[in-house]
């Protein structure tokens, strides 16, 4: 068994979900894109008992707790503890992206501090749908818990009653040469928990015909785009699909983004001449995605010009692999004696 663990998780950008409310028989589903920064990185190392060391420690912890309970028979069987406080391991919280900003890091943080632990102790992976439900996570969309195991391009089906987690419909590899930039107005706050769950709730349901129009953007315009490596469809169909998705959401945003600041944000990308953009589930992170690195950078510096220190601008790539093990320390000679 390692004394210690680190995993490392790509970010996700959501593009846009196909449906909401209960007309329809499976739920939300959508479409969206892992990234390579900001990571999520956690390390897992042995101790005398189980303990969280970093930020967004409640988190954690009620998502460990989620973990242990429903697992709880086995680990009884493997490891000899009863309740978590028992469980021999300490987790550090080295990297996560910022919270409520359209990343996913919730999925992210909570995956990576999971997969830290059962890797410490040797234990078998479940499958993503049941990893994700030991967590509470993919509750609406999937793209991130699938995301987390796979990498790239993905689109979930949608949840009926009884998936636990959305199925998986479609994933490639993303080009890599498409570069992409993220802007997070500082100004601007995503929904998240309580108010997230109120906003779905108030929202009208999405028609059996709207859903399958966004469907078809997808079909026939962004997977085409992604596997010929042709920007220019590739491109329309991330902007219609984040517009026509984003307006399913008006009566909470007020149009199809999360405020004027962001709608302003996409319309002045767009003008720059980058024409792949779009909000990331409920903002306030706008990604670009742009043709090649110089143009990539190029917006970077007029956004970062346009707005000095009101925004956060990055610049990444795809992540084609998903959440991986990036340091495993076995234990030392002695101990293994």
């Amino acid at each position: 068994m390692p004394d210690q663990v680190t995993i490392s998780a790509p970010s996700r950008l959501h593009f846009g979900l196909f449906s909401v409310g209960d007309v329809v028989d499976q739920q939300f589903g959508g479409a969206g894109l892992m990234i390579q920064s900001p990571k999520t990185i956690v390390t897992a190392t042995n101790a005398d008992s189980f303990e969280i060391e970093g930020t967004s420690i409640d988190a954690i912890e009620n998502a460990m707790q989620s973990w242990f309970n429903k697992l709880q028979n086995p680990l009884k069987q493997s490891l000899s503890v009863n309740q978590l406080s028992e469980l021999g391991v300490k987790l550090r919280i080295e990297s996560v992206p910022p919270r409520h900003c359209g990343f996913g890091s919730g999925t992210q943080l909570t995956l990576s501090a999971v997969m830290a632990v059962m890797h410490l102790f040797e234990l078998p992976t479940p499958s993503p749908s049941e990893m994700a439900a030991s967590v509470g996570r993919g509750k609406r969309s999937a793209i991130g818990s699938h995301g987390f195991f796979r990498g790239g391009f993905l689109v979930d089906r949608g949840r009926t009653s009884l998936d636990p987690l959305a199925p998986l419909d479609f994933q490639t590899e993303f080009p890599e040469v498409w570069s992409i930039v993220t802007v997070v107005l500082k100004d601007v706050c995503g929904l998240s928990g309580g108010m997230e769950r109120s906003a779905f709730k108030a929202l009208p349901p999405t028609s059996a015909a709207q859903r399958n129009e966004l469907i078809e953007i997808v079909r026939s315009k962004i997977i085409p785009g992604i596997l010929q490596h042709e920007y220019d469809p590739f491109a329309e169909g991330v902007f219609e699909l984040g517009r026509r998705s984003g307006m399913m959401f008006s009566d909470i945003q007020n149009g199809a983004y999360n405020g004027p600041q962001v709608e302003l944000l996409v319309t002045q990308i767009r003008d720059f001449g980058v024409p792949a953009v779009g909000q990331s589930s409920w903002g306030p992170c706008v990604f670009a995605i742009a043709r090649n690195d110089k143009t990539a950078e190029q917006l970077a510096t007029f956004l970062q010009t346009e707005y000095g220190n009101r925004c956060d601008v990055g610049i990444t790539k795809a992540d084609n692999l998903g959440a991986r093990v990036i340091n495993q320390q076995p234990q030392s000679i002695l101990e293994l004696q």
